[in-house]
């Protein structure tokens, strides 16, 4: 029997920088109750993680207290832990306990195995550009039509 919903969105913020972005936490608090509104839920004051690298305390806390909400929001899924066992262990609670999860920059909710496989796969994309070149040696570019468009 699933559980009553609440319309509660918990937010998870974050103090270490995630993507090249260090966002203070008044700021995350501010889109994610804007998210919140939008998605007509109740937002509750963010949990802030310690900040110590790799810490994830305070999301954890938050799992062990889905029955008070109907999910936890967070401004990015690239706050979460880098480890995919971890994150799958993070998802395997929150589905286990009928909640969600909502990613506000990716427009993404995590509340089946589809969300998860959406999140994993925005997760290997981004892995994949990370390794990509950032630029090609100009050397091997042919002109174009005779024109160098590339200076």
């Amino acid at each position: 029997m699933a559980r009553p919903k609440t319309g509660v969105l918990q937010g998870y913020v974050t103090h270490q920088s995630f993507k090249g972005l260090r966002i203070p936490a008044n700021v995350q608090n501010l889109v994610m109750r804007e998210y919140a509104r939008n998605q007509e839920k109740t937002f509750r004051l963010s949990r802030g993680e310690y900040y110590f690298d790799g810490c994830f305390v305070q999301l954890y806390a938050m799992l062990r207290d889905l029955d008070q909400m109907d999910g936890i929001i967070l401004c990015s899924l690239f706050i979460l832990p880098p480890s995919a066992q971890k994150r799958r262990e993070i998802f395997d609670t929150l589905l286990a306990a009928g909640g969600e999860l909502h990613c506000v920059f990716e427009t993404l909710v995590v509340r089946d195995e589809a969300g998860i496989s959406q999140l994993e796969d925005l997760y290997r994309l981004n892995d994949a550009l990370d390794r990509a070149p950032q630029e090609i040696d100009r050397a091997i570019l042919p002109p174009i039509n005779g024109i160098d468009s590339f200076t």
